[in-house]
């Protein structure tokens, strides 16, 4: 039995054991948001302020900042602020930049499998991309990428790649023979519109307002965010919705900035991105609408390609997609294939 003259000890001696293990209990029960630290981002993407890139990064940052209690900030420079998109990628790489959106297409320079997103005629819908590229096929490339320094948070699109010149509507392939067109810095888009008779001129995206304003390409080849959000319309007599490729979109982060992330914070931005790319997929299909009226009320001639004529391209473009394939590797696109055969199926 316990000496009445101890009890004052022990009683004072568990007071002292509760006080020394209520930090650590507390520091238990503390939300994720409250593991964070203090840190400050740098996000970038090359398009204009109301294009759907710079949306999602905007998003991507408001989620970002409630889901860390306002420990995690994002800044977000637009219209190439920071550099055309490669320079940026690069900045990731280098850690000096944090996040981007970037077209995947030039991202293939590095990642040979990744020219793949931007085939001609791969996807028949939007939907189609978002599905085969959030599973395997897009972890897949989303491990090559981590081994170049790029975490990538997601994959979007901004719709159907279309095309505008000064000269005249494309009704069909043989409209592009010698038009100078601006085309994205990647070997494929060079090679597929040489294929279809015009002379291609790739450039950033950056540049090509200026080059369209002072006559020095005829045309371009971008979706209808693109079109719009950088004033395309102003400087473009026709535009013809030849739906020839998606505009596929990486959200990234740079690997060395995920590597200083505690496993809390890491599980932040990998929520937040989903939630923000959500919110992309949602509003682009209403831009879309917004968009095309935008352009015919400017003054465009816009005209629809059937997609008889479609067909037609792609089997010109055949040759094109069969070096592509072999560049790719043909194990490789085949395997990409069948999988985007799978969610079409399954979509219906």
């Amino acid at each position: 039995m316990t000496d009445t003259t101890t009890r004052p000890f022990l009683a004072s001696a568990r007071r002292r054991v509760l006080m020394a293990a209520l930090p650590l209990a507390l520091s238990l029960a503390l939300p994720m948001a409250a593991q964070a630290q203090s840190r400050d981002l740098k996000a970038g993407t090359s398009m204009a302020p109301d294009h759907p890139a710079a949306l999602l990064l905007n998003k991507f940052s408001e989620v970002l900042a409630q889901k860390s209690g306002g420990k995690l900030k994002m800044t977000v420079h637009n219209s190439g602020v920071l550099g055309a998109d490669m320079q940026q990628q690069q900045q990731l790489q280098a850690g000096t930049q944090d996040v981007m959106t970037t077209g995947t297409a030039t991202m293939a320079g590095q990642i040979k499998e990744m020219a793949i997103l931007d085939f001609p005629f791969v996807f028949q819908s939007g939907e189609e991309f978002d599905r085969t590229m959030d599973g395997a096929m897009g972890k897949l490339l989303a491990d090559k990428a981590y081994e170049k320094g790029w975490v990538v948070l997601g994959y979007t699109h901004n719709g159907f790649r279309n095309t505008t010149n000064s000269k005249r509507p494309i009704t069909k392939w043989e409209d592009f023979d010698g038009l100078k067109l601006r085309v994205i810095q990647n070997a494929m888009y060079i090679d597929m519109f040489k294929q279809l008779g015009a002379n291609p001129t790739p450039m950033p995206v950056t540049e090509v307002y200026t080059a369209l304003e002072t006559k020095a390409v005829d045309g371009q080849e971008n979706p209808l965010a693109q079109i719009v959000t950088m004033r395309m319309q102003e400087v473009q007599k026709f535009m013809s919705l030849t739906q020839h490729s998606i505009n596929s979109e990486g959200l990234l982060m740079s690997r060395k900035t995920w590597d200083k992330l505690s496993k809390d914070e890491q599980a932040m931005v990998m929520a937040a991105a989903t939630e923000a790319k959500q919110y992309k997929r949602q509003q682009l299909a209403l831009l879309e609408k917004q968009w095309l009226e935008a352009s015919k009320k400017a003054g465009m001639q816009v005209n629809e390609v059937s997609l008889a004529e479609r067909e037609r391209m792609a089997v010109r473009l055949k040759p094109v997609i069969d070096r592509q394939n072999e560049r790719v590797g043909e194990d490789f696109a085949r395997q990409f294939y069948a999988e985007t055969q799978k969610q079409r199926v399954a979509a219906k």
